[in-house]
């Protein structure tokens, strides 16, 4: 297994299996392809180098989708996307793939998880915290 900078060409592959792992049930969304590959090329275009993929055997079995930003005296990384094709789960691909980011430098990120899926469970063995100063709110806004 092999971590690759993405690249414009990787972005409709990476699209199908976000489908696919978040069809899963844990999760049970229903994303279309063409959805997906927008949501995912609006990262892309955002910081293609803060985009890798993990490939298997010319097979891509995951991908990490991400932005920095200056934040006070430092600079942090936003997760947006980490997923990984569910036959190569516990392999270390979502460790190699979150370790690729920050240029081999030790950096903050933040990233939005839900408590009731593996990924949380994932980001709390990477020493990933919640924040107290923060919480996510949601709402409509309506025009």
């Amino acid at each position: 297994m092999q971590i690759e900078c993405c690249t414009e060409e990787h972005i409709e592959i990476c699209a199908s299996l976000l489908s696919q792992v978040y069809a899963e049930p844990e999760y049970g969304e229903n994303w279309k392809d063409t959805d997906a590959c927008s949501y995912l090329k609006r990262f892309y275009k955002i910081e293609p180098t803060g985009c890798f993929v993990a490939i298997k055997n010319k097979e891509i079995i995951g991908a990490i989708f991400s932005y920095s930003y200056p934040w006070q005296a430092e600079t942090l990384i936003y997760i947006q996307e980490l997923f990984v094709s569910v036959k190569y789960r516990n392999m270390g691909i979502a460790k190699s793939l979150l370790n690729s980011l920050g240029n081999g430098k030790t950096v903050r990120a933040w990233l939005v998880a839900n408590d009731n899926t593996s990924a949380s469970g994932f980001y709390k063995k990477m020493g990933f915290k919640k924040n107290s100063s923060y919480k996510l709110n949601s709402g409509q806004i309506n025009t």
